[in-house]
């Protein structure tokens, strides 16, 4: 079933905020909203004016267009080539966090967080040497990076 409108649009806009490292408290007041008021945006319960599509472009230091660009690509494409560790573990859609859902990829220091399997997927392939965070067999979250990239399995 297609997502309607306002429902791609607060996935957005969280997924940039969360991008950020901002709460999504601290990422109200940035924008002058009550956090309630950002939280029905993100949840698509909102819909945000035109007004407070400029006013969320400028937090994120986008263009209020990008706020409406989806990504459409299928996050289960068998032919999709992501990264894997030395251990043989690989990126995969089932990384998301079980508290917000996003995927934290990056070095330690410069931790990135994003809502979207595929939009983590594309940062990883800006990176000199991919890193992600994912479980290791004792359950304990760790950063692991790239050795190689092949097809997801």
């Amino acid at each position: 079933m297609k997502k309607s409108l306002r429902i791609l649009f607060g996935q957005r806009v969280k997924e940039l905020r969360i991008a950020t490292g901002m709460s999504q408290e601290a990422f109200a007041d940035l924008c002058g909203f009550a956090r309630s008021y950002l939280s029905r945006i993100e949840r698509g319960g909102s819909n945000a004016s035109l007004d407070a599509i400029e006013v969320l472009a400028e937090a994120l230091s986008v263009e209020p267009w990008q706020l409406l660009t989806f990504d459409s690509s299928e996050d289960n494409d068998p032919e999709l080539l992501v990264p894997y560790a030395a251990d043989g573990s690989c990126f995969h859609p089932g990384l998301a966090s079980t508290r917000d859902g996003s995927f934290g990829v990056g070095d330690k220091a410069a931790q990135k967080r994003f809502d979207s399997f595929s939009e983590a997927l594309e940062y990883l392939r800006s990176m000199e040497t991919a890193k992600w965070r994912r479980p290791n067999a004792s359950g304990n979250w760790g950063i692991v990076s790239a050795v190689r990239w092949d097809k997801l399995k």
